[in-house]
């Protein structure tokens, strides 16, 4: 008798088991849809704001083309910014191309982490041209300037370096934040990857 007993607790915690198994195998798929949409979610933050870079772009094209004429600058000047924001668009269009959101939902995730890799790398590469490019521009921005003698030009080029400087400090956070996001998601890639 007390073997039947046995056997039958025995049966009893066998399925219990496997139904504890179950529950935690669906627990696991939720977390870790749950993770993939975290990480789309940022993925979309990092395009969106890669969207309004290019667009204040391609609106910097026109709008310096129409202020540094209006301000009687040389067309050299204002050939070299236009380019440098041509540029700038597509860059970060490079940047940015092949890494999809909705990838992250049901796509590769080794793949997912090699793009975000990528789009770290170049991230960095602009910077390394882009600071220099900007530094020498601006320089050439003031000479500008003071070849025109007067008060007004001088009141620009202190406003330009006021803006200068607040532009450098929101390029930095933006900067720092896109890193900061780009490395969460590569860690939760790592963790679902090495599960």
């Amino acid at each position: 008798m007390d073997k039947d007993n046995n056997i039958e607790e025995l049966e009893m915690m066998k399925k219990q088991l496997e139904v504890l198994k179950d529950k935690l195998d669906k627990e696991t798929i939720i977390n870790e849809q749950l993770m993939r949409k975290a990480m789309k979610d940022k993925v979309s933050k990092l395009h969106k704001e890669a969207i309004v870079i290019a667009c204040v772009a391609l609106f910097g094209i026109p709008y310096c083309t129409w202020v540094f004429s209006f301000m009687h600058m040389s067309e050299l000047f204002i050939i070299v910014t236009d380019i440098f924001f041509a540029i700038a668009i597509v860059y970060t269009y490079i940047t940015h191309k092949g890494l999809k959101a909705n990838d992250l939902l049901n796509g590769n995730l080794i793949e997912v982490s090699y793009k975000i890799t990528r789009m770290r790398h170049l991230e960095s590469a602009w910077l390394r041209f882009s600071i220099p490019f900007i530094i020498c521009w601006f320089a050439w921005f003031i000479f500008e300037l003071m070849k025109q003698n007067g008060d007004e030009a001088k009141g620009m080029a202190i406003g330009g370096v006021v803006g200068g400087v607040i532009g450098g400090i929101i390029g930095i956070m933006k900067y720092r934040k896109s890193r900061k996001k780009s490395q969460e998601i590569l860690l939760q890639i790592k963790e679902l990857t090495s599960k």
